[in-house]
C-alpha cells in the first residue's frame, strides 16, 4: 500500500513539473544599456507556446542622456530630460537553442509609440537566452537591435538583463 501511494505521488509530481513550462505565462522586467548613451526598461507579458516558442506583449521606455551644455558633464537635468520615448509592441520568439535548464529564442517584433514631439514606430530583431530557476522563475539576457522610424536614433543596439516571474 505504501509503495502504491509513493508511486502515485511520484507520478503526480513528475506530471505537474513536466507541464509547468508548457503554455505558461510570465511577466518580465528587463533593463538595458544602449550604445551611445541610452537606457531602456521593458515590462512584458509572455505566453509560452510548445517547445519554448513564445509570444510577448511589451511596454518599453527609452531614455538618452547627454552632457549638459552649462556644466559640461551629465547632471540630473541632462540625464532625465534630454530625450525620452515610450512604446507598446508585440514580439514573436521562436526557440533556436534548447538545453537542460536553459533555452534561447530569436526575437522578432514591432512597436509603436511616441517621444515628446511625434509618433514613432520600431522594428526589433535580437536574441534572448533564458535560464530556468526553481518555481518557474527565469533569468535572461538579450542582445537586440531596433530600427526606429521617425526617432532621434534610427538604429539602437541594446544589451538587456532581466527576470521573468510565472503567472499562475
Amino acid at each position: 500500500m505504501k509503495k502504491t501511494i509513493s508511486l502515485i505521488l511520484a507520478s503526480l509530481c513528475i506530471a505537474v513539473s513536466a507541464s509547468a513550462q508548457r503554455n505558461s505565462d510570465r511577466i518580465s522586467l528587463g533593463v538595458g544599456l544602449l550604445y551611445e548613451n541610452g537606457l531602456d526598461t521593458t515590462v512584458a507579458y509572455e505566453h509560452e507556446l510548445n517547445y519554448h516558442n513564445a509570444v510577448e506583449v511589451l511596454a518599453n521606455g527609452y531614455l538618452k542622456w547627454a552632457d549638459c551644455a552649462s556644466c559640461g558633464h551629465v547632471c540630473p537635468e541632462s540625464f532625465w530630460r534630454n530625450y525620452r520615448s515610450y512604446a507598446l509592441g508585440v514580439a514573436y520568439k521562436p526557440c533556436v537553442v534548447r538545453g537542460r535548464n536553459h533555452f534561447g529564442n530569436a526575437r522578432i517584433g514591432a512597436s509603436f509609440g511616441s517621444d515628446t514631439d511625434r509618433f514613432l514606430a520600431g522594428i526589433h530583431v535580437g536574441y534572448e537566452h533564458n535560464y530556468v530557476l526553481r518555481s518557474g522563475w527565469v533569468l535572461y539576457w538579450q542582445v537586440k537591435s531596433d530600427l526606429m522610424i521617425k526617432g532621434r536614433d534610427l538604429f539602437r543596439t541594446d544589451v538587456v538583463l532581466g527576470f521573468k516571474i510565472p503567472v499562475k
